[in-house]
């Protein structure tokens, strides 16, 4: 159980670097500074006490900024990130419409 508790803290911020990510590459994007801090808003916690294997959910923890707390695993669930990340997808998509010739 600790492993996966371990898991899940260390994979939480893996879809709010790639939609940074993808943030900083569309030049398009308008308000920038926004959408990148946006990326980093986690909603509800997922914590478990290391010593115990103890765990719980907070479903209404607004996290802007990972943080942690000596003995303890928490996870958040990336919604700004994937907020981010449909928006993109969106964009990208009503982008390739526009481009897509008129006989096809």
């Amino acid at each position: 159980m600790q492993t996966l508790g371990l898991a899940a803290a260390l994979a939480w911020p893996l879809p709010m670097i790639v939609a940074l990510f993808f943030v900083l590459r569309d030049r398009g994007l308008k308000f920038r500074p926004v959408w990148a801090v946006m990326c980093f808003v986690g909603v509800g916690a997922f914590w478990m006490e290391q010593a115990t294997g103890r765990w719980g959910f907070i479903p209404f923890a607004i996290n802007l900024l990972p943080g942690s707390q000596p003995g303890f695993h928490k996870a958040t669930i990336p919604a700004g990130a994937f907020a981010v990340l449909a928006v993109l997808y969106l964009r990208a998509r009503k982008r390739a419409a526009r481009t897509e010739p008129e006989g096809s």
